[in-house]
């Protein structure tokens, strides 16, 4: 369970970034990384009064420019939501749930915030790439829809060598192993031979034996971060 408190203090320290309007603040978080597995410890527990909720909201805005780091999930997720009903068109505060909820194992209320947050805008690949990872981390395959949101996220952000390769295997699990191969050799063109991703894309691709099973060429995949 270590990996999934990790996690879940990996996106409280994300959305305590968002939610913060001072860059003092947002140095504090970065250091605040280093605990991440503490954040987690205070899920369930919000730390907050019995005051009427519109009061409890307006206290934690108030604290998001100097205390964002020592936020509770809770917290982040109640001015997550604050924020999105204050911005109806902005796709970050979606996206930061979707986080917190990835974190804490709620797989599938992580994929309806992250679909909401492409509802607001359909070419957020920050959204597109962690609702890819979500959806293939639960099944263990990278089906049509999934390929295509790799497909289009690495389209926006052609930098992400590792979107790209996950895209590829969605190919090969279509079934289409020319178009692949081509786009693994192409990315594998733009890596170095001292870049550790050389070692990873190589052993992906001695996966891949032309009789090899699909699934466990997926299983082999390199995991979302």
């Amino acid at each position: 369970m270590i990996w999934v408190m990790t996690a879940a203090g990996a996106a409280a320290l994300a959305a305590a970034w968002y939610i913060s309007r001072s860059w003092t603040t947002r140095g504090v978080v970065a250091l605040a990384a280093l605990s991440a597995i503490g954040a987690y410890a205070a899920l369930g527990r919000p730390n907050m009064g019995d005051e009427p909720l519109e009061g409890r909201l307006e206290t934690l805005e108030r604290r998001a420019s100097t205390e964002a780091a020592q936020f509770t999930v809770p917290e982040m997720m109640a001015l997550l939501q604050k924020r999105a009903k204050e911005a109806p068109k902005d796709p970050n505060p979606h996206k930061f749930m979707g986080d917190l909820y990835k974190g804490a194992g709620a797989t599938n209320e992580a994929i309806l915030a992250y679909q909401a947050a492409l509802r607001r805008d359909p070419d957020f690949a920050p959204a597109m790439v962690s609702l890819a990872d979500v959806l293939f981390m639960s099944s263990g395959r990278v089906d049509e829809s999934t390929a295509a949101l790799y497909h289009r996220a690495f389209e926006l952000d052609p930098g992400n060598l590792r979107v790209g390769y996950m895209a590829g295997i969605g190919d090969w699990q279509a079934g289409k192993r020319d178009q692949a191969v081509a786009l693994w050799d192409s990315l594998e063109a733009k890596v170095s031979d001292g870049d550790p991703r050389k070692q990873m894309f190589k052993a992906l691709r001695d996966t891949f034996a032309v009789d090899g099973d699909p699934a466990e060429a997926a299983e082999a995949a390199p995991q979302p971060q």
